[in-house]
C-alpha cells in the first residue's frame, strides 16, 4: 500500500509540512507501506521494531528515524509499552532541496533502506525536539518553520557527543517541557513560574535569553498548540476548548487563535476535516 502527499493534504492549500501524533492501540500499528514524501519520526514513548524492506531494528524512546521517500516499504511492529510517535512529513521537493544542499556534510541523514535509528536523543535533546514540534504545530504550514527546524536538527547531529546541547539549565528545560501539559498552561503565566525554582524576574530573564520570547508568549504557544490539536482530533466545542486552555475570555481566545493560525477556530476545524489519530484507510492508495 502507498500513501500519497496529495491524499494526506486532502486537496487543501499548498502545504510545506504535515504533523502527526500516533499512538499504538491496535495491531498491526501502521502496517507495511511506502509513500511519496519524506518523514522524520521521534519515538516519544515505548519501543517497537522498525522494519525497512524486511530488515528490522528495535527503536525506543528518544530515537529519531528518517524515512526516505519512494524507495522504502516500512512498518512498525512488535511494539511494547505506551508506544507514541511524533511524525513530521514534508514533500519531495523539500527533501530534495535539503539533500542536495547538505548530503555531503550529513551523509547519515540521507541513507536509504535504514531501519536503525538515525540518532538517539538524550533527555535535553528530546525536550528540544518536542518543544520545537509544538512550535511547528502552533504555526502549521509555514515553509520557514520547517527549514528552521530541519537546519537546527542537522546542527544537533553535527555537535560533538560530549557538547552541551542546551544552555540555561535543566530547570528551564523541564519547565519548557512541562508547560506543554494542559494542567500547567491553563494556569497561564503563574503556571510557568510555579514550575521553576527561581524568582519571577530571574525566570523571565532566562526565558528571554534562551528563547527570545516572553513567558506569556511561551504559555500562549502551548495553549494554541493544544487548541489546534483539540479542534483537529476532538468534537469539543470551541468555548470548552477555550476554557480548557485557561482563557476566561472567549473573545480573547478567538483573537489570539486568529493571530497564531491566520483563521478562526471554526474554519481551522473545517480545514483539518476532523482527522483521526488512528491509521486512516482513506489515505491508502492501492
Amino acid at each position: 500500500m502507498k500513501l500519497r502527499w496529495d491524499a494526506e493534504t486532502n486537496g487543501n492549500r499548498p502545504q510545506h509540512y504535515l504533523l502527526k501524533l500516533q499512538t499504538a492501540t491496535t495491531r498491526p500499528f501502521l502496517p507495511a507501506h511506502t509513500h511519496d514524501y519524506a518523514e522524520l519520526v521521534l519515538v516519544e514513548t515505548g519501543s517497537c521494531i522498525h522494519q525497512v524492506n524486511g530488515r528490522g531494528a528495535r527503536v525506543k524512546e528518544g530515537d529519531v528515524l528518517f524515512i526516505y521517500p519512494e524507495t522504502v516499504e516500512h512498518c512498525y511492529c512488535d511494539w511494547s509499552g505506551d508506544l507514541r510517535i511524533i511524525q513530521i512529513l514534508f514533500p519531495q521537493e523539500g527533501f530534495r532541496f535539503m539533500r542536495d544542499r547538505y548530503a555531503q556534510d550529513l551523509p547519515d541523514v540521507f541513507r536509504e533502506n535504514a531501519s536503525n535509528p538515525l540518532v538517539g536523543l538524550d533527555p535535553a535533546q528530546q525536550n528540544w525536539f518536542e518543544r520545537n514540534y509544538q512550535t511547528l504545530l502552533a504555526d502549521e504550514g509555514a515553509l520557514i518553520n520547517l527549514e528552521r527546524f530541519l537546519l537546527d536538527f542537522f546542527f544537533l547531529l553535527r555537535r560533538p557527543k560530549d557538547a552541551r546541547f542546551t544552555p540555561g539549565g535543566e530547570w528551564l528545560d523541564r519547565a519548557l517541557k512541562e508547560i506543554q501539559k494542559p494542567g500547567n498552561f491553563s494556569q497561564g503565566h503563574k503556571g510557568f513560574i510555579s514550575l521553576c525554582s527561581f524568582s519571577t524576574e530571574h525566570v523571565e530573564r532566562e526565558v528571554k535569553k534562551r528563547t527570545g520570547r516572553t513567558v506569556t508568549s511561551i504559555v500562549n504557544l502551548a495553549r494554541m498548540a493544544w487548541a489546534s490539536y483539540m479542534l483537529t482530533f476532538t468534537r469539543m466545542s470551541v468555548v470548552d476548548i477555550s476554557y480548557d486552555c485557561g482563557f476566561e475570555s472567549v473573545s480573547y481566545f478567538y483573537k489570539l487563535f486568529q493571530e497564531h493560525h491566520g483563521t478562526s477556530p471554526a474554519r481551522y476545524r473545517k480545514q483539518t476535516g476532523q482527522l483521526s489519530l488512528a491509521f486512516d484507510d482513506r489515505l491508502l492508495v492501492p
